[in-house]
């Protein structure tokens, strides 16, 4: 199966402990996935997974809570590279209700 990596968004800073829960939390609903820092962004993460798994959590979680915090999928993409690049730009399409593309 190929990666397919998705933009995560949150409504606070993601602390390690923040990322391991959704880690843990990906982990047991969707197999393999895991969970990457944004360094531009301390408000976003990327879920590195499968096509089938990405497809999954875009749909069935698009807005999904671990712990306090809200988090709201954005984007998916073969290319890690976009998806930081998104994650730089901000993340006003997040809090303004414009996920996916």
């Amino acid at each position: 199966m190929s990666k397919r990596y998705v933009l995560i968004f949150s409504d606070g800073d993601f602390s390690e402990a923040l990322r391991r829960d959704l880690a843990v939390a990906l982990e047991g609903r969707y197999g393999g996935a895991g969970v990457i820092a944004v360094d531009s962004n301390p408000r976003a993460v990327i879920v590195k997974t499968t096509d089938v798994c990405a497809e999954l959590l875009r749909r069935e979680c698009e807005h999904i809570r671990v712990g306090k915090m809200h988090l709201t999928t954005v984007l998916s993409s073969g290319s890690i590279g976009k998806l930081k690049s998104r994650a730089s730009s901000g993340g006003a399409e997040a809090r303004h209700g414009k996920v996916h593309e």
